[in-house]
């Protein structure tokens, strides 16, 4: 039994001896690789932002709903995003010599609309017929109505054409910048449109 111990304690060392040994060969006397990384826009650099939130947009509006048993107005609030897919971008005219180069962005499209629950309210329902003659179901399915129309509402708000001409400019100036820092001059392009920055 006793040797048995002495036999796994011998195995232990030797096992710890050969693993330091390695880590301070590799540490102290191997050499690291380097690795060096061309900041000259690529296709897979632009894709790896993948998808681009340019702004946020928060939303208020008075939406009024009807049915054949009630009425109701509600004050409605929420938010979306504006992005742009860099996945769908395209990669055009590098020439490494002048350090340009031309991109093809989508045009930015309102994502994830929200109404915010929490202060969207109803400003008033009531009744239209007498009390009576009214399906309460009426009532539920009306505000039912309601929110999926706020959410379209949002949505629409959100993708006014003031608000995706200003997630353009900001999307030339994010992605420019990043590589006019690198002492490369992109073209930003929109589906044809053509807008070149300094």
């Amino acid at each position: 039994m006793m040797n048995l111990i002495k036999g796994l304690a011998a195995i232990i060392v030797l096992a710890a001896t050969v693993i330091t040994s390695l880590w301070v060969k590799d540490t102290f006397f191997n050499e690291g690789k380097t690795k060096v990384e061309s900041m000259a826009p690529t296709l897979e650099k632009i894709q790896n932002l993948a998808e681009l939130v340019t702004s946020k947009v928060y939303v208020s509006d008075v939406l009024d709903a009807t049915n054949k048993d009630y009425e109701g107005k509600w004050v409605i609030n929420g938010d979306a995003l504006i992005t742009i897919d860099l996945n769908n971008a395209k990669l055009e005219n590098v020439n490494e010599a002048t350090k340009t180069a031309v991109i093809i962005l989508p045009l930015p499209k309102v994502t994830s609309p929200r109404v915010d629950y929490t202060r969207t309210k109803p400003a008033y329902i009531k009744g239209v017929r007498f009390a009576l003659l009214r399906n309460p179901k009426n009532k539920e399915t009306m505000q039912e109505y309601m929110m999926a129309a706020a959410q379209k509402s949002i949505e629409k708000s959100a993708g006014r054409d003031e608000i995706i001409d200003n997630s353009k400019n900001q999307a030339a100036l994010i992605i420019s910048n990043l590589y006019l820092k690198v002492g490369w001059e992109l073209t930003i392009k929109w589906q044809g449109e053509e807008m070149k920055l300094p």
